[in-house]
Parts: structure tokens; sequence; C-alpha cells
């Protein structure tokens, strides 16, 4: 089966665990990929340029004082479709289920279904995430309430949002997540800004390949988790709140930022700007750095969830 049409695949098959050839565990419903848990490695923490307090001269590599650490998780094969934003969100009469701003005229022989949602606020992102928890039967993460929506399109503006990580439906990833999936899990070696290949090219659909267009997923090299288009093609919001506090000397376990803040974080750059690595280009800019009510036309996402 081609990578293009297992996208929805899932939606004419029971769920089934899978495990291709490179050994990673699929669950077909969503190409959810299982992630095994772990530290991200010092040298990426070390890029992030972490406000640490009290920095100690005792910290080694090999017996960290900080550290950053994630326990197993699914996170989804590709960045969520339009087709399958389509999908899930048609139930709701108040939610534009077709807001992306590349809405026709995809790449010659790419299908325009299968190219990613954008023009989404994180917001809405939520939004998808328990309106396909609760198709699902499962038990939706997010609490959204006194909802505003913006008069054009019907994308929400503004709601009071709250999450309770101890339910076991869709959600987004935390940043801690993302980045350590992005980076191949604990198998991250140490050129990380080039995950799954040493050749921005081959995994990434970036301002000097793309032709200022999205492009269907999937269609570059995944990483080593099988994860595609990490880098470039949409950034992807992530659940955190931007990471400007200062961090303790000690270990944190699955972080999921700050608990207040303007700024909600964007992970993965994008078609139109140089995707360097897993970082979005001004990922520590703050006007970038996603306003939570506002749509972009080059930001979308990918679902997470617990493992069992």
């Amino acid at each position: 089966m081609k990578k293009s049409s297992k996208l929805l695949f899932a939606a004419l098959v029971g769920t089934a665990i899978i495990f291709t050839s490179c050994g990673k565990e699929v669950v077909e419903k969503y190409d959810m990929v299982k992630v095994k848990g772990g530290a991200l490695s010092q040298p990426l923490i070390d890029s992030l340029s972490l406000r640490i307090d009290n920095p100690s001269p005792d910290a080694t590599p090999e017996s960290p004082v900080f550290s950053l650490e994630v326990s197993d998780f699914y996170i989804s094969e590709y960045e969520v479709t339009q087709e399958l934003y389509k999908e899930i969100m048609s139930v709701d009469s108040e939610v534009n289920a077709t807001p992306s701003y590349f809405n026709e005229s995809p790449f010659e022989g790419e299908e325009q279904s299968k190219r990613p949602v954008e023009r989404i606020t994180w917001y809405d992102a939520l939004d998808f995430c328990n309106k396909l928890s609760i198709k699902e039967g499962l038990d939706p993460v997010y609490t959204i309430r006194d909802i505003s929506r913006y008069s054009k399109d019907n994308a929400i503006k503004y709601a009071a949002v709250t999450a309770d990580y101890s339910r076991n439906g869709y959600r987004l990833p935390t940043a801690a997540e993302w980045i350590y999936a992005a980076t191949g899990g604990a198998k991250s070696k140490e050129n990380y800004k080039y995950s799954g290949s040493d050749n921005l090219d081959d995994i990434a659909w970036h301002d000097e390949n793309s032709s200022d267009m999205t492009h269907q997923v999937g269609l570059k090299k995944a990483n080593e988790l099988g994860l595609y288009d990490m880098t470039g093609n949409v950034a992807e919001w992530c659940w955190d709140y931007t990471w400007n506090e200062k961090f303790e000397y000690r270990p944190y376990n699955n972080y999921k930022g700050p608990k207040n803040g303007i700024t909600r974080i964007i992970k993965g750059g994008s078609f139109d700007y140089l995707a360097v690595g897993t970082f979005f280009a001004y990922e520590n800019n703050n006007e970038v750095n996603g306003i939570l009510g506002l749509r972009y036309f080059n930001v979308g996402f990918r679902i997470a969830r617990n493992a069992d």
C-alpha cells in the first residue's frame, strides 16, 4: 500500500497494531507510532539555550543534574491532512472544516486532500483532538469553555482551556515530546539538526524546494522513528506556552511548559522559510511563537496520545 493511500485506510478497518520492516510499532488507525520514552540528549538540551538557575559545575553528560525526560507516547506518523480534518470537523455546523489557504492546485502528481491542514488556530487544533477522541470513544483531554469565534471562517479566537493528561484521548504533543520524536527519540544522533538524513532536501519541503506551497504529506524521507515532515512542509503547534521560565537543576519528567504565557510553541520549520532542523526558524521570537488565536498559512499540527 502506498504511503499516501494509508492515511485514511483506518476509516475502513478496525484498529490494528503492525510492525514495519524497520521495527517501529504503528497503530494502523490514524497511523500512530509508539515512541519509547527517554531523556533528551545533552547536546540537544544545550542547543535549546534554556535559562537554568544556579548552574552546577558538577553536571556531566554521564550524570546530568538537569534533564528533560518523556514517558512512552504515541505520535502521528503524518501531519493532520485536510482530508482528515474535514472528516472529523464536519460534524459541527459551527466549524469551518476546510480552512486551509492552500485549498486547490496541488503540485503536479500530488493529492489535494493529502496536503496538511493549515490556517487553524491553536484552539482549533485542540477542538479537533477532542472531536476525534469522542468519535473513537475516548476521554477528551481538553475542556474548552467560553468559546469566542471569528465572524469569518468561525475559527476559535479565544477559549478557556484546561487539560487532563490522565485521560486517554488525542492531544497535541508537548514540546518536549515533539523535540524528542523529531530527533529520533532514544536513538537521537549527534547531528540532531538533520534527523533522518544529512541532506535537508531529503527530509523537508523548505523555502528552496517547495515552490512556495505545501505538499502532500509523507513524500519526503522519514526520520529514525518513521515520522514524516517533522522538518518542513508546515510547522506544528505544540501544547506548551513558550519556554521562557527559569529551570532548576533537577530532572523534569513530562514537562508541559510554564503555567502561563502569551504564545504557544511552534516547531518544525515550514515550506516558506528555511527549515533548520527541528527548530522553527524564529521560534524564540514571541512575535511568531504562535499567538493562540491567530491562523498561519504555514502552521498545522500532528496528534499524540498517552501510551498504555
